[in-house]
């Protein structure tokens, strides 16, 4: 339980201020921290990537909320109806399955329900360019950059493979802990991973641009790359589902029924030359369909947890 209470009885007055000032396009901040690390797959190829984001929400409104009476800021308590005030480092996170009956899910839990796939940016499906309808953009944008200089020539063969084919790539990924569908397109040497946002929040990609040096694709590169995009180009929407509804119920089914729970199998990736991975992933590509459709995962035996 979270209550809210007035930090102070003392009256002070509330400091307004004006509207942020635009920024020129592209130049919305520093490129700061990376939002996001990890592997970019495409069928065999393994990309390390940072994702930095393309916004800056530096001249972002934000609001607290206040006491009416006094206009002090007010905090959150969280209290214990047995217990009182309790600490963070006390609080978990329980799902209710019957009156005043709680199964308590720890955090490594959820990792375990995770495929092994959900750890990295895995792009499926090829779309032509702007396709898409704007309406299914969620709101968030990221660039993609090549992490390290051997990251370098393989990610500027795929960026330059979209953009000779007209190509966008449709993918998923955990982002906040959430699975997201993403698009994935090229943006000048950069890769950008989704959305829309007013001009002037824009980042501008000419910095990051500007360290990575043109990629010397050779032909057949291109054209075992762009084979690869082509065999994937025909994608069935139908085959999108959020499945984490469906892996939760199962998780607290489980867990409520005392069964241990057992962690998905890993897969391994081989880490291989370009394009040995190039030839290799030609070559599954023409052994099955480009669409493959996600099944739930079942869930084995967790442990019981006491409320």
């Amino acid at each position: 339980m979270s209550t809210k209470v007035c930090e102070s009885n003392n009256n002070k007055p509330v400091a307004e201020s004006g509207p942020p000032s635009a920024a020129p396009l592209g130049t919305a901040g520093p490129r700061g921290r990376p939002s996001w690390s990890g592997l970019l797959r495409i069928s065999l190829i393994v990309v390390p990537v940072k994702a930095y984001p393309t916004v800056s929400n530096s001249a972002e409104i934000h609001f607290n909320q206040l006491h009416k009476n006094c206009g002090q800021r007010l905090k959150y308590e969280k209290r214990c109806p047995v217990h009182g005030p309790v600490d963070a480092g006390d609080i978990v996170r329980g799902f209710q399955y019957a009156p005043d009956q709680y199964v308590v899910v720890e955090p490594e839990e959820l990792e375990k329900i995770r495929p092994a796939k959900d750890k990295a940016l895995v792009l499926d499906s090829f779309i032509s360019a702007h396709q898409l309808d704007p309406v299914l953009f969620a709101g968030r944008s990221l660039y993609l950059v090549p992490d390290g200089i051997a990251a370098r020539h393989p990610f500027g063969v795929l960026a330059e493979a979209l953009k000779q084919g007209g190509k966008w790539a449709i993918g998923r990924v955990v982002l906040s802990g959430s699975r997201q569908l993403v698009l994935v397109r090229p943006v000048g040497r950069l890769l950008a991973m989704d959305l829309l946002h007013y001009p002037t929040e824009l980042r501008g990609v000419a910095a990051w641009d500007a360290d990575i040096r043109a990629v010397e694709a050779s032909p057949e590169e291109l054209r075992l790359m762009g084979t690869i995009i082509d065999s994937a180009s025909a994608p069935d929407w139908s085959q999108y589902r959020d499945t984490s509804a469906e892996e939760m119920k199962a998780l607290i089914e489980a867990k409520v029924a005392g069964r241990p729970l057992a962690a998905p199998a890993e897969e391994p990736v081989a880490v291989l030359q370009l394009l040995d991975a190039l030839k290799q992933s030609v070559a599954a590509a023409k052994e099955k369909p480009a669409a493959v459709k996600d099944k739930p995962h079942k869930l084995r035996s967790p442990r019981r947890t006491s409320a």
